[in-house]
């Protein structure tokens, strides 16, 4: 499987040391140049962008190869905008994106998606978090906002798979 990256989920995922779940998850992960910029930007925290320098094979930064200007219906950042057209290029088998505006256009052009807690919680179903409880913990004290509902929601689907293995 192949995924295209928005800026959010490399980051929180980074911030929690949690980045190679996407080498096991993933074959590569694709990232277009606004969203290596935005990693490696003077106001990102320096362990993410120290890390983002040093990722491995499964990482790679792809320079958009677009022919013709693509419009969207609302202004989006441009590492949006980028992972968007890419995740189309390549016929990505995911884009992971989290900001809501972003995550609304990719389903209206038909693009699968899945965000930072989605990848967190594939990673538990197919065993490779240890802790998932408290990988949670981790990723909402470094800024990432969940919902309590949602939070919930997460740890009662956990408790349901580690039963179900019992």
């Amino acid at each position: 499987m192949k995924a295209v990256s928005n800026t959010t989920p490399l980051r929180y995922l980074i911030a929690i040391e949690q980045e190679h779940l996407l080498g096991q998850l993933f074959e590569k992960v694709f990232v277009p140049v606004a969203v290596h910029e935005e990693l490696t930007d003077s106001r990102t925290p320096e362990t993410v962008r120290r890390r983002v320098l040093s990722l491995p094979a499964w990482f790679e930064v792809r320079t958009l190869q677009e022919t013709h200007t693509t419009t969207f219906p609302v202004a989006l950042h441009r590492g949006e905008q980028e992972a968007i057209i890419l995740a189309e290029a390549l016929r990505a088998d995911v884009l992971l994106i989290d900001e809501q505006i972003g995550r609304t256009i990719a389903l209206s052009r038909n693009l699968p998606l899945s965000g930072t807690l989605g990848v967190l919680e594939r990673a538990d179903t197919m065993g490779f978090v240890s802790d998932f409880p408290q990988v949670l913990q981790r990723l909402k004290s470094s800024g990432f906002f969940v919902a309590e509902a949602l939070e919930q929601q997460l740890l009662e689907r956990h408790r349901t798979r580690r039963a179900a293995k019992r």
